[in-house]
């Protein structure tokens, strides 16, 4: 079999809770695609550590760090302590196809990308890491004819699938990292951010190579959203990408296993109090409407805002130490998401 195609990957970016796995598994559905089942976070993560050496030549030390981080993805998921060695992927054959690639971390990104797709017995790789939204520059660095998906999702169904998963979640490390990484107003923010980097991308790559796509549009008219997507991928569309199920959804008791149910749409509008839905409003601003979302008639509460924004440097603790052991430049982090999400004009 060919080696999976490097002239345009796909990487799935944008707002966790968006539906980025389900785009994923529709991806996954086309016979010529797949896009790694493991977030990476390497833009965000290996190739912040490998600063300086991403296309250079690997110290024997690196060269085994790299291989590990990728190794340990096919054992667990990102942050889950996964074991190199209890994995599917030999570590000889990434080592070869590394080299073969080129020289520096990126080309063991590549390789793990390829032999995962190489597995599945496809043609075409692709990678799906939410916050890699925020590195859309460097992945175009690597890779100029790369396609990006931004996931767009209505702010008020990320918070309440956010705050139902960890309801749902048993309270280990995981589910108590994630209960503990819930704040409105920190959600509100990072949706903000999301959406105005995948903006400013489409505005500085163009639309040939940024394609944001509303969850609430996959849901709604899932064969037309999907054969667009596709026409814009340069694929054929194909029936199968059209039966999936629901992947670590946040209603999966609700609605069982189809993939396509509208209910999620407009769950949140139950799941969120009023004055929830007024503050999310309010701290999303005109980005709302610019998404082409309509906001709801409820009654501004003042005093609930208030409350978020008193309680916000406690939040913002409670979130940074929660998220401590992911965050690889804590200042680097804030600063790049707080910068798009509040200084930065909207685009």
């Amino acid at each position: 079999m060919n080696a999976p195609n490097s002239n345009s990957p796909i990487f799935i970016v944008g707002t966790s809770r968006s539906g980025t796995t389900l785009l994923r598994s529709i991806l996954n559905q086309h016979s010529d695609v797949w896009i790694v089942e493991r977030e990476t976070n390497y833009f965000a993560d290996l190739r912040v550590k490998m600063a300086g050496f991403e296309q250079q030549p690997l110290s024997p030390e690196n060269a085994k760090l790299c291989q590990d981080y990728f190794l340990a993805l096919t054992h667990t998921w990102y942050g889950g302590g996964g074991d190199p060695e209890q994995g599917w992927m030999n570590r000889t054959e990434l080592q070869t196809l590394a080299q073969s690639l080129g020289v520096g971390a990126d080309s063991y990104f590549e390789a793990f990308c390829q032999l995962c797709a190489q597995q599945n017995h496809k043609t075409r790789w692709g990678e799906k890491t939410p916050k890699h939204v925020f590195h859309i520059s460097e992945i175009f660095t690597r890779y100029p004819q790369a396609k990006i998906v931004c996931m767009l999702r209505h702010p008020g169904g990320v918070i309440a699938s956010f705050r139902d998963k960890w309801k749902r979640m048993n309270l280990d490390s995981s589910g108590l990292r994630t209960k503990n990484s819930y704040n409105l107003l920190i959600a509100s923010m990072i949706w903000r951010g999301n959406f105005k980097a995948a903006l400013q991308a489409r505005k500085q790559f163009g639309e040939e190579h940024i394609y944001i796509q509303r969850f609430e549009d996959l849901l709604a008219n899932p064969e037309s959203a999907i054969k667009a997507l596709a026409a814009w991928l340069s694929l054929d569309y194909q029936p199968s990408m059209i039966e999936v199920s629901s992947s670590n959804s946040s209603y999966l008791d609700l609605f069982g296993k189809a993939g396509f149910s509208q209910k999620p749409m407009h769950l949140w509008r139950e799941k969120l109090s009023d004055a929830e839905i007024s503050a999310t409003q309010y701290f999303c601003g005109s980005l709302l409407k610019e998404a082409g979302y309509q906001p709801e008639p409820v009654p501004a509460s003042v005093g609930f805002i208030t409350s978020l924004w008193i309680t916000l440097p406690f939040g913002l603790l409670q979130t940074l130490l929660a998220n401590r052991n992911l965050m690889i430049n804590i200042p680097q982090y804030i600063w790049r998401r707080f910068r798009i999400a509040v200084l930065q004009r909207n685009i």
